[in-house]
């Protein structure tokens, strides 16, 4: 009887990547450029804000950290609204969709959301009616990156532009990647912001102005993914950069501190370029503590941009969520009230998150 003698190396492959991940060196810090940033608040529209989130995901403490410790940590996928008084609605990302609250097992995929530990709730296109907004009217949308915690909800929107840098979109057209490809939004009309010779902004190398009117901010930061993006939203009230998958958690930029080996290794297009674009984040956010930074999947981020008001146990995910070692809660069981909810105006919508001020 012949045997396949296995070669040594493939045994000891595990304890070669696990010494590896604890030889790793956390990134420099470089020391911040010379930028400024101002804001003319006087001259921008008055637009408003609102957030909603659409399902948790839940993964070990230090995978989304390095250093974080033992124990899981739920986060929220969001998708947030802009209400433009001349551009109409402008989504910045959509969150998951209809087709992951039908089946999970179709998109993404049982594995992938048994990896994640998805629990969904409704998605965007369902709580827009909730606010009393209409779909259809939805005009624009702007995502930081095609991962399908991000994008899934695009084909929920056929009559609105999708706003998307071109790297991206032809990295994930090329992809093989189960949750980033360009196949599930065949009915998208994508529009390719270009970064090239623009002007710099703030601590960024450059930037597109959506509306020309400095409410909407596009910011490249590719890493994460080959063309990931952030996007500031500048109201009179205050300000708001949603950093995408840039950054995962509030410890990213506040350290800074980057992702786990695994995560860098794994996860990120070009760690070092991602690293680069929370540095970004970090020394901006430090010169101007005003700023509200808002990452990715921070759960935090649900105290701090509450859903609006919506009925009891509709599947939205309001008020605290857990940041617990235990498991995440069912968001089918979560309900909307309280402190978690802004106060309804006389239309009938609820008060924008505008309206309430910056972030703890």
């Amino acid at each position: 009887m012949l045997t396949r003698r296995v070669p040594a190396y493939r045994n000891a492959l595990p304890f070669i990547l696990l010494l590896t991940a604890a030889c790793a060196k956390v990134p420099e810090v470089p020391k911040a450029e010379t930028w400024s940033w101002e804001v003319d608040r006087s001259s921008l529209p008055d637009a408003d804000l609102y957030a909603m989130h659409v399902a948790t995901i839940t993964g070990a403490r230090s995978f989304f950290v390095k250093g974080g410790g033992k124990g899981k940590m739920t986060g929220p996928v969001s998708s947030y609204l802009i209400d433009h008084p001349t551009e109409g609605l402008v989504l910045i990302d959509t969150a998951f969709g209809r087709a992951t609250a039908e089946s999970r097992k179709s998109y993404p995929g049982a594995l992938q959301a048994s990896m994640v530990g998805l629990e969904m709730g409704r998605p965007v296109v369902e709580q827009l009616p909730e606010g009393g907004f209409d779909p259809a009217d939805v005009a624009h949308m702007v995502v930081t990156h095609l991962h399908m915690d991000h994008a899934g909800g695009i084909a929920d929107f056929p009559g609105a532009a999708l706003w998307v840098d071109e790297r991206e979109w032809k990295a994930a057209s090329k992809s093989r990647l189960p949750g980033y490809k360009t196949g599930p939004y065949d009915n998208a009309d994508p529009r390719f912001l270009d970064f090239e010779g623009t002007a710099p902004y703030g601590p960024f190398p450059g930037h597109v102005d959506m509306f020309g009117d400095g409410s909407l901010i596009v910011l490249p930061s590719p890493g994460h993914t080959a063309g990931s993006v952030m996007v500031l939203v500048n109201l009179p009230e205050a300000s708001w950069l949603f950093t995408g998958d840039t950054t995962w958690v509030d410890d990213h930029y506040h350290g800074p501190t980057p992702k786990s080996w695994m995560a860098r290794t794994v996860v990120e297009d070009d760690a070092d370029a991602a690293w680069e674009g929370t540095i970004r984040t970090h020394h901006w956010a430090e010169a101007h503590p005003e700023l509200n930074v808002v990452p990715g999947h921070e759960p935090a981020t649900v105290e701090r941009l509450n859903n609006w008001p919506l009925p009891e146990n509709v599947g939205a995910v309001g008020g605290s969520l857990v940041n617990e070692a235990s498991s995440a809660p069912d968001v089918h069981e979560v309900e909307v009230h309280g402190e978690g909810a802004h106060p309804v105006e006389e239309d009938g919508r609820p008060d924008a998150v505008g309206d309430v001020g910056q972030q703890p």
